[in-house]
């Protein structure tokens, strides 16, 4: 076996979700393609979300960066340590791509009481628990969650239970920028101090972040523009990560067709008449050279002035620049494969949809984390916004620059609370927000027609945070993806 000299720690970004139930949770996605279905459902026995928990794992490395072996409790003794912090009531309002709004809560002294900072909690061996129970906004405790280890030492982290609230009792007033009012939302920094069993010196791994975001009720389904496109992006534009020069069928644009024809199941702006009715004629998967030039016809080109009409209007959603009232492109490395597609300059290697690879590889762990993120449009987002994007520096693919964030700050610009955005993001006119992270329409798991997913029970955004818990999940149901555990 190789020696091991760099120890790493995936994935690289972790996402935790928010849920109420104060004992239940499920393991979030470790394999790209796979969803994990949690054992009785989303919701425990007293119809409270269960959260989903990030879990981090350790990789030893070689000198030349081959992967050597996973590390656990059996090769090493390691000491966890993990920083959540809230920060959204004392950084700017979100103004669109304008980082230069006025702050929230302005006037309000000192800042550090509009930070939710319980500080950092380290775990020196399997079994361990600790809670992030001691941060505080205006005076008033604000669990963040917590941090466990199983009997392997990987890390375990969960989030906060979804509670807002406004200590002023101010009223909710916009979807973004609401002063007065907190969340549990958090992110921060994962590190591992690992000694190895050999006898050689204690080594610090390479750190991971996690962000401990709003609950996705419609797991199964992901964003026609993922997070890990968009960082994809990132990385081949700023780090130099190469892509392949022509795309596969399987891996490349199947699954990006597949996105886009299954947003019919949650939301019911999907019609003949808009640009996804071109999709039928290449899903289930076609060659015919006219209908891949039809997909491509509609799709908005990337290079485009963001201001300017398109034929194309294809994925669909808003864009980061709203007031234009346009729709957001691909990123470029999705129109570029979909271009070769449309050309016939693509790997043509359909067996059928392959079965997921049930192996834990490193790589793996970092894109199905980030595959079930929103990764457009950033007006804010849901579990990170523009900066991740556009500010934020990366030590390698997918991994912030840890020297340069502190616990809090790639959650710093999204909505507070995060309920009056999921009220608020519905469908917009001929376009749509986020539709498979917060539905816009479902179908019943009893039958019928599509229907609105909030319909009877929110008509505000306080009974968005008193009531989110009872909304339902969209899971797969034979060939279908229904609503289930709607209370």
């Amino acid at each position: 076996m190789s020696r091991i000299v760099t120890i790493k720690i995936h994935p690289a970004i972790g996402i935790a979700r928010l849920g109420n139930s104060p004992t239940d949770f499920f393991v979030g996605p470790e394999f790209p393609g796979f969803r994990p279905s949690p054992k009785g459902g989303y919701k425990d026995a007293q119809g409270r979300v269960k959260r989903q928990a990030a879990r981090f794992r350790l990789f030893g490395y070689d000198r030349k960066g081959g992967l050597v072996k996973e590390i656990g409790a059996s090769d090493a003794a390691i000491e966890w340590t993990v920083h959540l912090a809230n920060r959204k009531a004392a950084w700017k309002q979100f103004d669109g791509l304008n980082p230069n709004g006025p702050l929230r809560n302005k006037g309000v002294l000192p800042r550090t009481q509009l930070v939710i900072d319980p500080g950092h909690r380290t775990l020196n061996g399997p079994n361990g628990a600790a809670s992030f129970d001691t941060g505080t906004f205006m005076g008033v405790a604000v669990p963040l969650g917590e941090m466990r280890t199983d009997r392997q030492n990987r890390l375990v982290v969960l989030g906060g239970f979804g509670h807002s609230a406004s200590p002023t009792h101010q009223p909710i007033t916009t979807y973004a920028n609401n002063n007065g009012w907190h969340d549990d939302v958090s992110d921060g920094p994962v590190n591992a101090l690992v000694t190895m069993k050999d006898g050689s010196p204690p080594v610090m791994a390479m750190g991971a972040w996690v962000i401990c975001a709003p609950p996705k009720f419609a797991p199964p389904i992901e964003n026609v523009i993922t997070l890990y496109d968009v960082l994809l992006q990132v990385a081949a534009d700023r780090l130099g990560y190469k892509i392949p020069a022509k795309p596969s069928f399987t891996r490349d644009i199947h699954p990006l067709l597949q996105r886009a024809f299954q947003m019919k199941w949650v939301t019911a702006m999907i019609a003949k008449a808009h640009a996804h009715g071109t999709l039928p004629g290449v899903y289930p998967p076609s060659v015919t050279a006219a209908a891949r030039k039809a997909v491509f016809s509609r799709l908005r080109d990337p290079s485009l002035p963001h201001d300017e009409d398109s034929d194309g209007d294809m994925p669909m959603i808003w864009s980061d620049y709203y007031t234009d009232g346009k729709s957001q492109p691909l990123t470029g490395i999705q129109y570029g494969r979909l271009k070769k597609w449309r050309d016939g300059d693509f790997i043509n290697d359909w067996h059928g949809i392959p079965k997921p690879r049930r192996r834990i590889t490193p790589e793996g762990l970092d894109r199905a984390a980030l595959e079930n993120c929103v990764g457009a449009a950033f007006y804010p987002g849901i579990e990170a916004g523009w900066m991740l994007r556009d500010v934020f520096a990366f030590t390698e693919p997918f991994r912030v620059d840890r020297a340069k964030l502190e616990a809090g700050e790639i959650t710093q610009q999204m909505s507070v609370p995060w309920q009056a955005d999921f009220l608020d993001c519905t469908q917009d006119g001929d376009l749509a927000w986020w539709p498979a992270q917060r539905p816009d329409d479902v179908f019943p798991e009893q039958g019928g027609p599509q229907v609105p997913w909030i319909r009877d029970l929110i008509h505000s955004p306080d009974d968005m945070i008193e009531r989110w818990h009872r909304l339902g999940f969209v899971v797969k149901k034979g060939s279908k993806y229904v609503e289930t555990e709607r209370a």
